[in-house]
């Protein structure tokens, strides 16, 4: 009787293992390939369709629209984005004069992310077709979510972006994965180090290397702005955030969650990323386009 309680004792820690291990794969797996949000509109009023290529030649699909005041603001969206997913803010912007450019994440091309590093190379891809463009004078940038993270670490290396915008970023990979208190050995605990071990281990990164709260420092004396909800406040540490940066500013949207400043607020919302680039520019009013 012993022999055999010990035998299915350690068939059910092995079984707990396996469980656990896989599981943990399977949900960095969806993290680093999340499913794009595949574009649907063939055609946007203002906008036309480019075609990009990054450094490791992806060849990814966007929308242009060119800038009436010789700015352009580089857009990227979140996990799985495609080039649709920041028309709303591309939209808005350029009702005040702005170019906008928005482009289909890596994920969309089938291709493993880093969730904010390998990524910056769209952000440069981006960056790349504005500035080849006549009458382009001023670069910013807008991001959510990943997209944000992207943001804060591309500017961090090209000082050629003068302003930045993200929205609901995390603050550093490894403390977001380890967000949820979990005592030693738990299964919340051993969860959270299979995930962190598979992130490195397909990624060759530890995620303490994705630290936009870093980035973010190397930013100033560049204009920042960073977007936080209310809801999500603590878990992205958007005031931890803008201290690290002395030329940060924080929105903290009320009542709000994950991406939903816009849907709560509008006018706000519309009010806050138009005047921010407007600030950034050194001009006290956006020009409005019917």
């Amino acid at each position: 009787m012993k022999r055999f309680t010990l035998r299915l004792a350690f068939a059910l820690a092995a079984a707990w293992v396996i469980l656990i291990t896989a599981w943990s794969a399977f949900y960095t797996e969806k993290l680093l390939r999340p499913a794009c949000q595949r574009a649907e509109t063939l055609s946007v009023p203002d906008f036309e369709p480019v075609t990009l290529t990054t450094s490791e030649g992806l060849a990814l699909s966007g929308w242009w629209h060119p800038p009436q005041n010789s700015a352009v603001i580089l857009l990227m969206g979140g996990l799985g984005a495609s080039r649709d997913t920041m028309l709303p803010e591309a939209r808005l912007l350029a009702g005040a004069g702005y170019g906008a450019l928005t482009l289909d994440s890596r994920a969309c091309a089938g291709v493993s992310g880093t969730l904010g590093l390998d990524e910056a190379n769209e952000l440069n891809a981006l960056f790349d077709y504005a500035q080849r463009q006549s009458g382009v004078d001023w670069i910013g940038a807008l991001g959510f979510s990943v997209g944000g993270v992207t943001v804060l670490r591309a500017a961090a290396a090209n000082p050629e972006l003068k302003a930045v915008i993200a929205q609901g970023n995390f603050a550093n990979l490894h403390d977001e994965i380890t967000y949820i208190p979990s005592t030693f050995l738990s299964p919340q605990w051993q969860a959270q180090r299979l995930v962190l071990l598979a992130y490195r281990l397909r990624t060759g990164l530890p995620a303490r290397a994705v630290n936009p709260i870093d980035d973010i420092a190397r930013i100033a004396p560049r204009p920042v702005l960073l977007v936080h909800g209310e809801l999500e406040l603590a878990r992205t540490r958007g005031q931890d955030q803008a201290s690290a940066c002395p030329s940060a500013e924080l929105w903290v949207v009320p009542n709000a969650g994950h991406g939903q400043y816009r849907a709560l607020h509008p006018e706000e919302y519309t009010r806050r990323m138009r005047s921010f680039f407007d600030s950034a520019r050194g001009h006290s009013n956006s020009v409005e386009v019917p």
